[in-house]
């Protein structure tokens, strides 16, 4: 008897390390700068090169195959230069090299696919103008399980421009998605990832038909992950997707992923939604859980939760 052909993915918001909604209830352009300030300052508590870490010990230990991250960011400064442009930048912190270093050092190195940018903004903070871009990205485990044979990614028509508390300023805020088609063992399988409008349901709702839409009947399985900023009654995934959390026996109340503290120190989890899916179609679900929630999740030295979400691991069969 022949053995099923399994397969692991995985999704994880990383955070990007700071909580921009400081920066929408700005009133003037000097509480904008000191709000970005705050915000620099943050981003340097939460270290990412520590939680990078503590996120490769995860995807190593859970063995993930195919990974979908949201919110791989980097952050940079650049000078404003005598006449008020924008000098060359240079990078404060990059996430994806991080990650892929943290990979390798645990043994287990991934390649990366479907990048694709999806938020961006800069501020002024001192005499130097502080920038942010974001990404989804899928790694997929070199050597493992799923053999890619094809990728692409596209940005999403519907797009909140965030209001703020300066008149005629806004922040425009993109989201996307991203697909790498592959095989497992000689079935073909397609994973996408995305990350769904935060700040508003029309949006977000549009954004998940269009991609619906999108990935239609490829004809073959499909793996569909990311944070979609919705509870399980309002994410509204039609059929014949899957959830996965639920498919393996999953409380229905429970699997909380999003939550923790801003600069990730809190003592207790805070985690008190279930945002972030896997959701399936076509596949059998053997297991599905939340990793990335428990105290010995941590990061060392600093103690700090590996983001202010928790990661979804599914295992599954064809």
């Amino acid at each position: 008897m022949s053995t099923p052909s399994g397969l692991t993915v995985a999704t994880y918001n990383v955070y990007l390390g700071a909580d921009l909604a400081l920066l929408f209830g700005a009133t003037d352009i000097d509480q904008l700068a000191e709000r970005a300030g705050l915000v620099r300052e943050q981003l340097a508590a939460t270290d990412f090169a520590q939680r990078a870490r503590a996120v490769a010990r995860i995807v190593v230990r859970e063995g993930v195959d195919v990974l979908g991250l949201q919110e791989v960011t980097r952050w940079a400064t650049a000078p404003v230069l005598p006449d008020g442009s924008i000098g060359p930048d240079e990078p404060v912190v990059e996430f994806l090299p991080l990650l892929l270093d943290a990979l390798q050092a645990e043994g287990a190195p991934y390649d990366v696919h479907a990048v694709n940018e999806n938020f961006a903004g800069g501020l002024p903070v001192g005499d130097h103008w502080m920038s942010i871009l974001g990404a989804n990205v899928v790694l997929v485990r070199r050597g493992g399980a799923f053999a890619v044979t094809g990728e692409c990614t596209g940005t999403f028509d519907a797009v909140l421009d965030m209001p703020t508390g300066i008149d005629g300023v806004t922040f425009p805020i993109r989201r996307s998605w991203g697909a790498v088609d592959g095989t497992v063992d000689g079935h073909p399988v397609r994973f996408v990832v995305t990350h769904t409008e935060a700040y508003a349901a029309g949006p977000r709702d549009a954004q998940r038909d269009e991609l619906v839409a999108t990935v239609g009947d490829p004809g073959c399985p499909v793996v569909l992950v990311g944070d979609f900023n919705a509870r399980p009654e309002a994410v509204g995934m039609p059929a014949p997707y899957v959830d996965a959390w639920i498919a393996a026996g999953g409380a229905a109340d429970g699997g909380f992923t999003c939550g923790q503290g801003a600069v990730l120190d809190n003592r207790d989890s805070r985690l008190d939604e279930r945002i972030d899916y896997v959701f399936v179609r076509d596949l059998e679900v053997r297991g599905c859980h939340v990793v990335g929630d428990r105290p010995g999740d941590r990061t060392e030295p600093g103690r700090l939760w590996p983001s202010d979400h928790a990661g979804v691991v599914a295992r599954l069969e064809f």
